[in-house]
């Protein structure tokens, strides 16, 4: 035995009946810390996971993004072929008797007549204060003080408004100008001039075999109206 370990045999005898260096509260303590320690690591451990992941779902929307796929393209209202109705579900145009609500069409004047009469309705069996009319006339598009570009059945159009009463649509569909008038007496109502609007605002084009290569399509929603 050398003169060292000689020393530190003597230490540990002169030391041995003192207390320990640690208590058990000290014990306590480190275990804290040390479980402190272990949450901390987890929490780490989980903060890193959910970055990573994130990463990755902004990598696949980036990629997403940047590969949009085949671009859809919608065409325009005034060229969208509209679906057909049911030939049993539209009416030709309202007869001279009173008419239920339901569709109705018009499919242009007869072979060879420029002006007709055929399109020509009134709300005779209510006030008898509004008529309309749908003919065919020239292409005149010239806009005036008094004209406003609109839509009607899904085309451009012009609307002026005339001294009288009268309201005018020019719409040109497919090669042919239809002219639209709506004629009121001094006095109408505005209940009659809305029921007569929403007949012109429910006007739609279909594909028809006829002269014109199309009719239009209509809902009348009272049982006021005939045609003269």
């Amino acid at each position: 035995m050398n003169d060292l370990e000689a020393q530190i045999r003597d230490t540990l005898r002169r030391h041995e009946g003192e207390a320990p260096l640690f208590d058990a509260s000290d014990a306590r303590h480190a275990s804290r810390r040390t479980r402190r320690r272990q949450i901390l690591n987890v929490a780490a451990l989980g903060i890193g996971a959910l970055a990573l992941t994130m990463g990755l779902v902004a990598g696949i929307g980036g990629l997403l993004r940047a590969d949009p796929g085949p671009t859809v393209l919608h065409q325009p209202p005034s060229v969208v072929s509209p679906t057909p109705s049911d030939a049993s579900d539209v009416h030709q145009w309202p007869s001279t008797s009173r008419n239920a609500p339901g569709l109705y069409s018009w499919d242009g004047p007869p072979y060879g007549d420029s002006y007709h009469l055929e399109g020509f309705m009134h709300n005779g069996y209510g006030s008898g204060d509004v008529e309309i009319r749908i003919d065919i006339g020239s292409a005149d598009l010239t806009f005036d003080n008094g004209s406003t570009a609109v839509t009607i059945a899904g085309h451009d159009a012009i609307y002026r408004r005339t001294v009288g009463g009268r309201e005018t649509w020019i719409v040109p569909i497919d090669g042919t100008t239809i002219v639209i008038e709506l004629r009121a007496k001094p006095g109408t109502s505005p209940a009659d001039l809305a029921d007569a609007h929403a007949i012109i605002g429910s006007m739609r084009t279909e594909p028809q075999d006829n002269h014109l290569g199309f009719r239009l399509v209509f809902t009348l929603t009272t049982n006021d109206w005939d045609s003269g």
